[in-house]
């Protein structure tokens, strides 16, 4: 059940175009860590959406000409991809490994793996690797989603980009590993 909900949710976050209320998809407290520009972290929602509206404007943390449609694949992680990188990683959020992980094991945290690329040829365009952490949490006020029961509801609570960067054929099917 919570795997498809979460897809679910997924898809509806995707196909949300106004940033702000993408934000709605995001815990407070959601975080970003970037394994290969470990710099493009963040520590709450409100970075995240800044970074999203940067990137609507063009400007993001690889050069990238994405002109075609996006498209992604999503999946549960796998048992042996439950870890948080490295702490020249974390370190930018002020964690460690151990301590999102303890994190994620004490708040229940469900994670999705999810490639999303822009059609069209390989080694062009952009390819994104994430995996996205989902947490059940109480709902702040003012903003509750239709899918939330009972002001609690599913939302983000980090982001781990595996990869960014330029389509590199490895995108889509179960996912990577």
């Amino acid at each position: 059940m919570t795997e498809s909900l979460l897809k679910s949710l997924y898809h509806s976050y995707r196909h949300t175009s106004d940033i702000d209320a993408k934000g709605l998809y995001f815990s407070p407290t959601c975080m970003q860590i970037c394994r290969a520009i470990p710099y493009f972290a963040a520590t709450t929602r409100e970075e995240i959406v800044q970074y999203l509206k940067d990137a609507d404007h063009g400007k993001t943390a690889v050069e990238v000409d994405a002109k075609s449609k996006g498209v992604y694949t999503i999946r549960s992680l796998l048992p042996a991809e439950f870890e948080f990188s490295t702490p020249d990683v974390t370190a930018h959020i002020k964690l460690t490994p151990a301590e999102l992980e303890q994190q994620a094991r004490d708040k229940k945290w469900v994670g999705m793996c999810v490639d999303l690329w822009d059609e069209g040829p390989v080694g062009e365009g952009l390819l994104v690797k994430v995996q996205y952490w989902w947490r059940e949490e109480d709902v702040v006020l003012g903003e509750e989603r239709k899918e939330d029961v009972g002001g609690r509801g599913w939302r983000q609570c980090l982001h781990d980009i595996m990869y960014l960067g330029v389509r590199d054929g490895s995108e889509g099917g179960e996912g990577w590993r």
